[in-house]
């Protein structure tokens, strides 16, 4: 009973420090899409370089250019995809030292850590987390906002990129402010009631004033949200930032243009053109009048295969083939296109089929696009998670942090059998079962109820193999190769050795 009600004493905790509202349905639909940023993509090249010579007064531009890439486009998508599955997103906690507590309070050490293991687990990392970097890896900067519902559980709403800058960053997590003259009034319902208690005050101009909540009487200091970006000099950069593939959009569109060249040489080699005539008399007078000579035209084309076009004029009757007339060189156009665009994005075009001389190359791209993710996007959400680990009270003075394990899906058994061997040099447990795929929250109630509940053991009976079973027992149990009744001299002399 004790512990139930320090289980309702944290949720309740948990409820007053997110602050949440239980309409949870409704504030993240958006049927009509009334709720996305309003800034459009630029098909143009010209436009391009223009908004790449500034590309942080031209952020949003870039970032819907981008995204429709990201969907135009095959080769775009694909490594979006690759980019997302690289990471595991293993994870393990642990108490920290410091701050005046040098000795770890093991007395209710083992409730803490799982109190700290259930909060993480309403945070659904594993369905978040690839999201999360998808968006930054198109806007450059992904804004969100923390939903609670009923459960406890948090959702995200995604703010449009148009509408918001980040105002600051503490202890390493990003905040931003949200610029209230951008919502319009008929999605106010559906937004969070944080939000919607700001935009009541900027139309009645109350409370604008409030250098700690507003500035510049219209942009509001977000509580409830939270943005995430690898540049850090969005700081100095009005609060925004650009995508990491932004050095591929020009190439992506002159991509899309040598394929249109491709389509256009294709129907240049394959159409053929009818050439008909009309009858003229000896003075070079049509012998049919226009309305007869369009009716036969009529009847001519309506009855030609695709590919073959038609031209009724008083000149004699042609076969004209355009075989060859586009420009030769447009398929290898394409394929350098398409090897400069890999290039841009910084990842090898061996891992989707491109040609390449060695294996070993391939491997090496994936580590180098690994230790980038490690580098920039890990780092990004341990620094978020922790704080919200530090909002948790627990029944201990220590505190608690978040550690993600690096390993990479594509170099998985590599990853994890280095962590294997650390444990024979007193390396963590906890870190190789998170490597493992073991989640914090499962691992005491799974290992306690295989070995107090199951019993496992007892129903898991290792068969005795050469492996599993001493040499006694293997003596005792004449285990091997059965004994002959006319053994020769060589078995004999084994035998009376031993």
């Amino acid at each position: 009973m004790k512990k139930s009600r320090k289980r309702r004493s944290n949720y309740s905790h948990s409820r007053r420090i997110h602050g949440r509202t239980d309409r949870f349905a409704q504030i993240l639909a958006d049927p009509k899409a009334r709720f996305k940023a309003g800034t459009a993509a630029t098909t143009e090249k010209n436009n391009l370089k223009t908004y790449i010579k500034k590309p942080y007064d031209n952020a949003a531009r870039i970032a819907a250019t981008v995204r429709e890439a990201s969907v135009t486009s095959g080769v775009f998508a694909k490594v979006i995809d690759y980019y997302q599955s690289i990471l595991t997103y293993n994870y393990t906690i642990y108490p920290v030292l410091g701050n005046k507590t040098y000795q770890l309070d093991t007395s209710g050490m083992q409730d803490a850590y799982t109190d700290i293991a259930y909060e993480l687990r309403k945070y659904n990392i594993k369905y978040y987390a690839p999201y999360i970097l998808k968006e930054i890896l198109i806007d450059g900067v992904v804004f969100l906002y923390e939903v609670q519902d009923s459960t406890g559980s948090i959702e995200y709403l995604k703010m449009p990129i148009d509408w918001c800058k980040i105002s600051g960053q503490e202890n390493g997590v990003y905040k931003y402010m949200l610029d209230m003259s951008k919502v319009k009034s008929d999605v106010v319902d559906y937004l969070p009631e944080e939000i919607q208690n700001a935009y009541t005050s900027y139309q009645n101009k109350s409370g604008t004033d409030d250098m700690d909540k507003w500035y510049d009487k219209k942009w509001y200091f977000i509580e409830n949200g939270v943005a995430f970006t690898f540049d850090i000099n969005t700081l100095v950069n009005d609060g925004l930032a650009v995508s990491p593939m932004v050095g591929m959009i020009i190439d992506n569109l002159s991509l899309q243009q040598a394929k249109d060249n491709v389509d256009v040489k294709d129907s240049l080699d394959t159409v053929r053109l009818i050439h008909s005539k009309i009858p003229l008399d000896k003075d070079g007078v049509p012998q049919i009048d226009l309305e007869t000579a369009k009716i036969f035209d009529n009847a001519i084309r309506t009855r030609m295969p695709e590919g073959v076009v038609t031209v009724t004029t008083p000149t004699a009757l042609d076969n004209v083939p355009l075989t060859g007339s586009g420009n030769a060189g447009a398929y290898d156009t394409v394929g350098k296109s398409i090897e400069q665009l890999f290039y841009d994005l910084g990842t090898s075009s061996s891992l989707f089929g491109g040609s390449t001389t060695s294996s070993n190359i391939v491997k090496e791209s994936i580590k180098k696009d690994a230790y980038y993710l490690y580098a920039n996007f890990l780092p990004l959400l341990e620094n978020y998670y922790n704080s919200k680990i530090a909002l948790v009270k627990t029944n201990i003075d220590n505190e608690w942090s978040i550690k993600f394990i690096r390993q990479s899906n594509f170099t998985l058994d590599d990853d994890t059998k280095r962590l294997k061997e650390q444990l024979s040099f007193g390396g963590s447990r906890l870190d190789y079962m998170a490597a493992c795929g073991f989640l914090p929250e499962e691992i005491i109630p799974k290992l306690e109820f295989e070995q107090k509940v199951m019993n496992i053991d007892s129903v898991m009976v290792v068969k005795p193999t050469s492996n599993t079973i001493s040499g006694k027992q293997a003596v005792d149990s004449q285990a091997g190769r059965p004994t002959e009744s006319n053994p020769s001299d060589d078995t004999e002399r084994i035998n009376d050795s031993q």
